[in-house]
């Protein structure tokens, strides 16, 4: 019995280290898609736009999809922004909602959503640290916009008026699921554009 008991504890260890593994490969594998994402994002947005560059096999076809990159420093957050919101999009990276206006207009909403707790990347899991006041960046192909967040709420998945665009403002609302680990609230955090 003793060393069944030994085999079975030298098993866990050894099953234990082996997921220790996995789960830090997936990690890694996982900023460094998101830090490719970015950088070609960068080196495209650097060069400049020609009909030539988009038919070369170059950084702007590691880019399909891509809008732009979110930076949050009070969280501790840089991460790339794709097009859709859908269950694939927010496995790897945070998800532009469709249907929404351009990012920064005077009078328009748009919606990045991401999930809290991931097992592979950080997106929104410090969301819920934002304050009233914080500011942060999204960059585009148009240039770095700068947003302060001004009002952060909790709400049903169905409620979906508080994305509604504010007359003299450029909204951006950052969306998760609410609490850690469920599905039953919103976290809105929005801020208005004050470049």
């Amino acid at each position: 019995m003793k060393r069944i008991l030994n085999w079975l504890g030298t098993l866990l260890i050894v099953a234990g280290l082996v997921l220790f593994v996995w789960l830090m490969n997936g990690k890694a594998e996982s900023e460094e898609h998101q830090q490719e994402l970015m950088d070609a994002f960068r080196s495209v947005q650097v060069m400049e736009e020609t009909v030539e560059l988009l038919e070369k096999e170059t950084d702007a076809t590691k880019l399909d999809g891509m809008e732009g990159i979110l930076s949050i420093p009070a969280i501790d957050l840089e991460a790339p922004v794709m097009h859709g919101a859908d269950a694939e999009t927010l496995n790897r990276s945070l998800g532009a909602i469709e249907n929404m206006d351009l990012p920064g207009e005077m009078g328009g909403s748009y919606a990045i959503a991401g999930h809290q707790a991931h097992v592979f990347g950080k997106y929104f899991n410090r969301l819920h640290e934002m304050k009233v006041g914080t500011e942060f960046t999204f960059q585009t192909g148009e240039g770095e916009m700068v947003f302060k967040v001004f009002d952060i709420k909790i709400v049903k998945p169905h409620e979906v008026d508080v994305l509604e665009p504010k007359e003299g403002m450029a909204l951006i609302s950052l969306i998760t699921c609410y609490p850690a680990h469920s599905n039953e609230y919103r976290l809105v955090v929005q801020g208005e554009r004050i470049d």
